[in-house]
């Protein structure tokens, strides 16, 4: 089934009225990964390739395009005319938006998190949204777990 956000909705919506009905404390995270290319680490991702044995010569490419680059921002201020660059700075986070393989990247970079989520809760992961509810019948419990969760 392709998850659409109706769907992701009516899956969260029917979470947490079962919790309800079960009479259990409810509550949740709920991420947005407005800038989700830019939250790339590069090194960690690298590393992932070389997990799905993508080594040698294909390695080699996907570290030569996402290593050692730069970039700066130009400022323009159109009511005064004013124009402002900033230092180079080298990148250590991203994965370029217009790399035709860059959402492949991404979801490789972000493909452990339901396994590492299921542990702990059931989730919905749509795009670059993710809702993780958590539920449970203790106040202190749920607290608690949580709180270890979030950290």
């Amino acid at each position: 089934m392709t998850l659409t956000s109706e769907n992701a909705t009516y899956i969260l919506m029917i979470e947490i009225l079962n919790a309800f009905n079960n009479e259990l404390i409810v509550g949740g995270i709920f991420c947005d990964l407005e800038k989700a290319f830019s939250c790339v680490n590069n090194d960690i991702l690298l590393l992932k390739l070389e997990t799905y044995e993508i080594t040698g010569k294909d390695r080699e490419l996907y570290h030569s395009y996402l290593k050692g680059r730069y970039q700066r921002l130009l400022i323009y201020n159109m009511t005064h005319h004013y124009r402002t660059l900033s230092n180079w700075a080298l990148i250590t986070h991203r994965v370029p938006r217009s790399f035709i393989l860059g959402p492949l990247l991404f979801l490789l970079y972000m493909i452990d998190l339901p396994q590492i989520i299921n542990s702990i809760s059931t989730h919905i992961l749509f795009a670059d949204d993710t809702s993780i509810p958590f539920t449970h019948s203790n106040t202190t419990e749920f607290n608690s777990n949580t709180h270890k969760h979030l950290v």
